[in-house]
């Protein structure tokens, strides 16, 4: 990988995975078609020496994945290889569930089936009673079953807790990541970005390996505080200048509420800012943090303010910061023809369009954006043009935007018109559900499933690039 110190590309691509528990095995295999495509790509445009993409975003298991695709790459220097070792990833987490080593359990489901259509395919079945052998026994590499805990509140005995530790998952994680997770734009690494949910305040935080504007490597979140003489500040602040931790990755995929909650050490600025202390300093406490799929399941709402941010703060770009071109590997079906019978297909649906991509109406208020500054600064151009003094303009562009409490960074009016952002195009890998789908999906690890996801997510990628490439533009 080339070093870029000195350049700025005008182009630069992005991967956004979803999450979805053992769906993520779709991701793997769609990553490898969509690696395929653009490394062909780039070796038949001269661009042989281009990154695969240069930031990598995730939700819950699309976090996961993104971090063993981003520390591959930073430890090999290439994106070559970075496929086979996400589906490596993916054959050491999974395992052969009780009815895929049972001879006569299809064959007993098909039987059944071939008289009443009412019942299950054997298929079906076969990924349900897994998905439910795992739900009750958990997976070795992926999680396992607390003791649940049992209501002492309301005494209702169908009240009871059933919680699963990750800790497996992380301990398979740094297996296949080397942490902490740090990156540069100047080394050509990807950026690494992912998205979690603070319990207690109910909003998104976005964990960032490149370092922000004065250097150190942080996140900052809340409620936005004001000091009497002094910059403004969030009021909660995350530092890891060391770079991304395994904690991190966990706290974007502790799906609730069956999983641990994760603890994360923040700094809490609000103290510091009231406290009487002449050191004034935040004090520091440990916060809860849950799925980031809660609220931003495909994050690229994050993906472009973050892009947006690093190149107009932190390396200073005052006119247009690098175009993005951006894929989306989508796990949960926006749309689906069969309205459901029964509830297990109900329960299906509702979750998939809990967690279906949303990213549509962020990128057409994304691109809305992006033309008002257009026409604005097209407004500037041709009122300098006509006898307005550019002194007044400047004037004008130096006041104080509206509304600071709801957007804190962007003081000043010329805030809003600097570093403006294009999206060249934005494709998007959809998985399908089949006529053997199942409600609880996300727990079926078995290796049958695991195989099946990772061909079905690499045939979709081909399909897509194939449908898409006569349209495709030369990348950057």
């Amino acid at each position: 990988m080339s070093n870029k110190i000195n350049t700025i590309p005008t182009k630069e691509r992005a991967l956004v995975l979803q999450g979805g528990g053992s769906l993520g095995a779709y991701e793997a295999g769609a990553y490898r078609g969509i690696y395929e495509f653009l490394s062909k790509w780039d070796r038949d445009h001269g661009n042989e020496k281009k990154s695969t993409f240069d930031i990598v975003a995730g939700t819950s298991i699309g976090a996961i994945n993104s971090a063993v695709l981003v520390s591959y790459v930073i430890e090999n220097q290439t994106y070559e290889g970075s496929a086979e070792r996400l589906i490596e990833f993916w054959h050491y987490l999974s395992k052969e569930s009780k009815v895929d080593k049972n001879p006569f359990f299809e064959m007993w489901w098909d039987y059944f089936h071939k008289f009443n259509k009412n019942t299950a395919t054997s298929e079906a079945a076969r990924r349900y009673y897994s998905a439910k052998e795992f739900a009750l026994y958990g997976v070795p590499n992926a999680f396992y079953l607390h003791t649940p805990t049992y209501d002492h509140k309301f005494f209702d005995s169908d009240n009871v807790w059933y919680r699963y530790s990750n800790e497996p998952l992380k301990k398979s994680l740094e297996r296949f990541v080397k942490f902490p997770i740090a990156t540069s734009e100047e080394a050509d690494q990807p950026r690494l970005l992912l998205v979690a949910v603070d319990v207690a305040e109910g909003i998104p935080v976005t964990f960032d390996s490149h370092a922000t504007e004065d250097g150190s490597r942080k996140s900052e979140y809340g409620e936005f505080l004001m000091r009497d003489e002094k910059e403004p500040v969030f009021k909660y602040t995350i530092r890891y200048d060391d770079g991304i931790t395994a904690d991190h990755v966990i706290a974007s995929g502790s799906f609730p509420v069956n999983f641990d909650y994760c603890k994360i050490l923040v700094e809490d600025n609000h103290t510091g800012l009231t406290s009487s202390s002449p050191q004034n300093k935040p004090r520091k406490d440990i916060r809860y943090f849950w799925d980031g799929g809660l609220m931003t399941n495909t994050p690229l709402m994050q993906l472009v303010l973050k892009h947006r941010w690093y190149w107009y703060k932190t390396r200073g770009l005052k006119e247009n910061v690098p175009r993005l071109g951006v894929c989306i590997v989508n796990l949960h079906p926006t749309r689906q023809d069969e309205i459901p019978q029964d509830r297990d297909a109900a329960i299906n649906r509702n979750n998939d369009i809990t967690f279906s991509d949303r990213s549509s109406q962020e990128e057409q208020t994304l691109l809305i954006i992006s033309d008002y500054v257009n026409l604005v600064r097209r407004l500037i151009k041709v009122s300098t043009e006509n006898g307005v003094k550019k002194e007044i303009i400047d004037q004008l562009l130096d006041e104080k935007t509206a509304n600071p409490s709801f957007f804190p960074r962007l003081k000043k009016y010329s805030d809003l018109l600097a570093g403006r952002f294009q999206i060249d195009e934005l494709i998007r890998v959809n998985r399908k559900n089949d006529e053997h789908t199942i409600s609880n999906k996300i727990f079926d690890f078995s290796k049958k499933t695991i195989d099946l996801l990772l061909q079905r997510g690499y045939d979709d990628a081909i399909s897509e690039f194939d449908r898409l490439k006569q349209t495709f533009t030369k990348p950057g």
